[in-house]
């Protein structure tokens, strides 16, 4: 990779992060969605400074969605991307789909932009939400002040999948490892480390935890925010490189060990790009069994906590951090999932769950639990390609 030059190296720079989700009607219809998951167990230019504004305005939906905007082509062309520690690839809704769920997005628009690079290569990736398909072209990014010439961006073709019809993003921006990138994909973060962009090759998220927040979450880039930090760090090595995947000791519900970590340890995968949580679909049912949330809606206090213990340091979700609410009325359903879906589940009766879905990853970095959204906006996260580890620390709100 040819050298390239700073006049200055920048400081870490915090972005805002945009939280929104559109057509999912609220957060209660998100969690009967979950519900029904649950159920089914029973180039080379200099890098310069961007003139885009870094305090993008927040939009907050009940904590299921956030975004930042990342600008393509030119500064000011600003797409609205998740920042996703579970994938590595960048995609961007481009006007070769002509698909419903593409058409109410904005539309990277190719041949618009004076620095769009032609590579043509395709690249399919699956979801735990659904598929993507795309062409893998090169294009100039603007990420706060950082400008990065020929970075490689899938251009999106084709999507399935009912969340990327319902949510309210662009794109999405991976920051997983770049293992998990296809061959000669160049991922974003890792683009920046090759150019020597930051000073610390860290990144780090505050996730705002009252869903009416509009203005604080934010993801910093090339460090941390100590405003942010209550207490001390606790840093935990990444076990694979592909995720950020870190080991757990134990998950224990209610201070005992039901087993869940038969081996004496579990994979624990960080991801900012699901809402929720996820794990093993038959240690999932364990988990829910032992819970048994539905039937304690009303006295949701009265649930036990849930801990991971990871090298011995506990990270705690009570049952008010693990509960949400669902409606009586199950017609989103009918919205967001096929008619065989619908008719494997009833959830009319459920008051509330618990925000853990089954998903069983395969080996090699499978079989794997889920850290979502739910967890991180208790513990803000690090994650620090300098050193391969993850830091979390009770976030300050």
């Amino acid at each position: 990779m040819p050298s390239i030059y700073w006049k200055s190296k920048p400081p870490f720079r915090h972005l805002r992060l945009n939280e929104k989700v559109v057509n999912v009607k609220d957060s209660q219809d998100f969690y009967k969605f979950v519900a029904l998951n649950q159920k089914r167990l029973f180039e080379n230019q200099f890098i310069q400074k961007s003139s885009a504004s870094e305090n993008l305005r927040l939009h907050n939906f009940k904590n299921i969605q956030y975004t930042a905007d990342l600008g393509i082509g030119q500064a000011g062309n600003v797409f609205k991307v998740v920042l996703d520690t579970g994938s590595a690839n960048l995609w961007i809704d481009s006007n070769r789909c002509s698909e419903q769920g593409c058409m109410r997005h904005k539309q990277y628009k190719h041949e618009e932009s004076h620095s769009f690079l032609p590579l043509n290569q395709e690249l399919t990736v699956e979801f735990g939400s659904g598929e993507l398909k795309g062409l893998v072209n090169s294009d100039t990014i603007y990420f706060g002040d950082i400008t990065l010439p020929r970075q490689n961006l899938a251009e999106i073709t084709s999507e399935n999948g009912i969340i990327f019809k319902s949510l309210d993003f662009d794109g999405i921006l991976g920051l997983a490892y770049p293992q998990m990138a296809p061959k000669n994909f160049n991922p974003v973060f890792d683009n920046m480390m090759q150019q020597h962009a930051l000073e610390k090759n860290q990144f780090a998220f505050y996730f705002a935890k009252d869903p009416n927040d509009i203005t604080h979450s934010e993801f910093t880039l090339g460090g941390y925010n100590q405003a942010h930090v209550d207490g001390e760090i606790n840093y935990h090595n990444v076990i694979d490189k592909y995720y950020w995947m870190i080991k757990a000791d134990s998950i224990l519900v209610g201070g005992k060990d039901i087993g869940l970590c038969n081996d004496g340890s579990c994979k624990l995968i960080v991801d900012t790009g699901t809402s929720i949580m996820s794990g093993p679909m038959d240690d999932v049912g364990t988990l829910l069994r032992n819970l048994n949330v539905k039937d304690h809606c009303s006295e949701v206090k009265s649930l036990p906590n849930i801990t991971f213990k990871i090298d011995g340091i506990d990270y705690t979700l009570e049952p008010e951090e693990y509960v949400k609410p669902t409606t009586a009325d199950s017609s989103a359903f009918a919205e967001m999932n096929s008619s065989e879906d619908q008719s494997m589940v009833e959830v009319n009766s459920w008051d509330c769950i618990a925000s853990f879905i089954p998903l069983d990853i395969q080996e090699p970095q499978g079989p794997a639990w889920i850290l979502g959204d739910v967890f991180l906006r208790k513990y803000y996260s690090i994650y620090d390609r300098d050193n391969d580890r993850v830091g979390f620390a009770k976030a300050k709100q």
